[in-house]
């Protein structure tokens, strides 16, 4: 039976954002929840499940292009120019974002499918937010801060390219050199501690979540074999698809990556399947005055951060990361800054103080 690009790409999307769905729900999988753990309880077992994933993203993708089953260069996440403002602003206005919301894009689909009124709004504020900087009247910002000053261009965007550039040196060598390095480092780092094996949910959440990024490679590579039309070749990322379909409802004929968008689509079902399946349903509302500000602004800046860097948390973070991509890391770092800031700001009541507080302190 032939089957059309366009339906491969329904299913293989759906199938992988409904893994990631189940899930995120089963092993409480988000970013901003990690680093709130680690900044009140001192624990790190739900950063060591992204690290975990992270880990076996790379390994996973790596694997991949050794075996010339996928082709990272083509990836936005390598492209040579880096603009480096946009990464770096985009990044921690992202990670500011998902703080004010209390979810990076992932986590509000999660909880979307799983009941949440909140995280629905903050989603299609996301995708509006998306919409009008790759596309809409924020555009004109968003190509300002791309082109400001001087964008560094690397000959060879990967760390693992740049040093495999120079004569004599072993290009597949040194992609497992850090390929080692990046994957097997936080997979060690995150495996160590004994609290989190102990921690089974998480330890399989880390795993399952790792391993959806290679199989998005695999995907979008099969399906761009096909027709590159119908599916972006960035693995997993959410902030594109987001703004992509709300385009698409308001103007008739606006081009979307099919994939991508029943990925995103594909969570929110998994969480419901896998909250249905435990009991978990529950309708989920505004609880108090400040909830609806800070998840509408949350997700304003969710969505032009997001857009600005290229990626969130699953685009720029597991799938960029995975290419080993000097940008990718500049992103995710960011990300990671920013939501401090944004945790303590919650503390200080100050967005200055909450950048001061979030800044590392000086040992006497």
């Amino acid at each position: 039976m032939y089957l059309s690009a366009e339906i491969l790409a329904i299913i293989l999307g759906l199938s992988i954002g409904t893994v990631v769905g189940v899930t995120a729900f089963a092993s409480n999988f988000c970013a901003v929840g990690a680093v709130a753990d680690i900044l009140f309880a001192k624990d790190w077992r739900r950063m060591r499940t992204w690290m975990l994933a992270g880990g076996i993203a790379i390994i996973g993708a790596q694997t991949l292009e050794t075996a010339a089953l996928v082709n990272l260069g083509s990836s936005p996440y390598l492209i040579p120019r880096i603009s480096w403002l946009a990464l770096i602003i985009g990044g921690t206005t992202f990670g500011f974002g998902m703080s004010l919301a209390s979810g990076c894009v992932n986590r509000e689909l999660v909880r979307t499918g799983a009941g949440s009124l909140k995280s629905l709004i903050t989603i299609i504020v996301i995708g509006i937010f998306a919409a009008m900087t790759a596309s809409g009247i924020l555009k004109p910002l968003n190509d300002y801060l791309s082109d400001f000053g001087d964008s560094v261009t690397l000959m060879a965007p990967g760390f693992d390219r740049f040093f495999a550039i120079f004569p004599g040196i072993d290009g597949i060598l040194v992609r497992w050199v850090f390929t080692l390095i990046f994957g097997g480092g936080l997979i060690w780092i995150s495996i160590k501690d004994k609290w989190f094996r102990a921690s089974k949910d998480q330890l399989f959440g880390g795993l399952i979540i790792g391993l959806t990024i290679p199989a998005a490679w695999l995907a979008v590579n099969f399906l761009n074999d096909r027709d590159s039309a119908v599916a972006n070749y960035d693995a997993l990322n959410f902030i594109a698809p987001l703004g992509q379909s709300l385009s698409a409802a308001l103007v008739s004929g606006y081009p979307v990556a099919i994939f991508g968008i029943f990925a995103l689509l594909g969570v929110p079902i998994g969480s419901f399947l896998c909250a249905a399946f435990t009991q978990n349903l529950s309708l989920e509302t505004f609880s108090n005055p400040s909830d609806l500000p800070h998840n509408v602004i949350g997700g304003a800046l969710m969505g032009f951060g997001g857009t600005l860097s290229i990626g969130c948390t699953f685009g720029q973070g597991l799938s960029g990361l995975s290419t080993l991509s000097v940008g990718s890391m500049l992103v995710i770092t960011a990300i990671w800054f920013g939501c401090i800031w944004g945790i303590r700001y919650f503390e200080n009541g100050s967005v200055i103080q909450g950048l001061l507080a979030s800044l590392p302190k000086r040992r006497r």
